[in-house]
């Protein structure tokens, strides 16, 4: 229990300099212009029929190709400096002990993460406020946009599956894309977290990371490579939900999630136990 006390104040400490840390702004307005700029063919298009969208965006923000690097390049900026070895973090791991240090640091990342998503979501709400309806259904504009060619016709570029709206309510649609897109977040922190302190920089790291971006990217349109690209496990219409496609299935998805965060925290952990603290200029 005094072990995760102790982690819990480390993690607090890394969220409290947020206020002062001009990255966490950077990202803040990366999103809010990427979320207005990809939603807005959307909301144009609700306009044009003279119907207000359902809030349910956030399931289709990363349907574009190409779309989840620029999304997902926000939250690498943001854990670019792991393992956050400030100026202060030296005496900070003399009090608290290496072990503890180290769980705060990875929850830091499992919290940031989270708060990165939950913020997402509320981009994809707020700016497109007034011409939000709020209900609980997925509304007559997606459903137009998932099961007619109406996208085609005006040339949308966000595509909206129909089997999204199949297969899921929109609560169910909305919990799974922000618990799937937290584990590819979390993933992608404790890759940058794992090979900067394995190699006392922070290159290799933000590379690694860039690597699995880019990978996603690269296996576009090629279901049977989905399972071996885990950011694209994020995306609800690259989930194998009938068993009749060969994309993954959501209980490989959880199981591959859960066996990556599993070694790379203990990695993580046995790292900072040998690792020399070096305190590394600003990012």
């Amino acid at each position: 229990m005094k072990l995760f006390n102790t982690a819990r104040y480390v993690c607090y400490q890394n969220l409290r300099k947020w206020t002062s840390n001009y990255r966490v702004w950077i990202v803040a307005i990366l999103l809010i212009i990427l979320t207005q700029n990809f939603t807005k063919e959307i909301i144009d298009f609700a306009n044009d029929i003279n119907i207000n969208v359902s809030p349910w965006l956030f399931p289709f923000l990363f349907t574009q190709k190409f779309i989840k690097l620029l999304f997902f390049f926000p939250l690498i900026l943001l854990f670019s400096d792991a393992p956050f070895i400030d100026d202060n973090q030296p005496y900070v791991i003399a009090r608290s002990g290496r072990i503890p240090w180290s769980v705060g640091q990875i929850g830091y990342i499992f919290v940031s993460t989270a708060i990165y998503f939950i913020f997402l979501i509320f981009l994809t709400i707020v700016i497109n406020f007034s011409s939000i309806q709020f209900t609980s259904e997925w509304g007559k504009v997606l459903g137009t946009l998932a099961n007619t060619n109406a996208s085609v016709v005006v040339g949308l570029k966000t595509i909206i599956p129909s089997n999204t709206l199949y297969y899921f309510t929109p609560l169910q649609a909305m919990w799974f894309s922000l618990m799937l897109s937290w584990l590819a977040g979390v993933f992608l922190g404790l890759i940058i977290y794992v090979m900067n302190s394995l190699t006392n920089t922070r290159i290799f790291g933000i590379l690694t990371a860039s690597f699995f971006l880019v990978l996603e990217a690269a296996v576009n349109n090629r279901p049977e490579l989905y399972r071996y690209s885990p950011i694209s496990w994020s995306n609800l219409n690259r989930i194998d939900i009938d068993g009749t496609t060969q994309m993954p299935s959501i209980t490989y998805i959880y199981f591959g999630f859960a066996l990556l965060i599993v070694i790379l925290i203990i990695l993580a952990i046995s790292s900072n136990r040998k690792q020399s603290i070096n305190v590394l200029p600003p990012i």
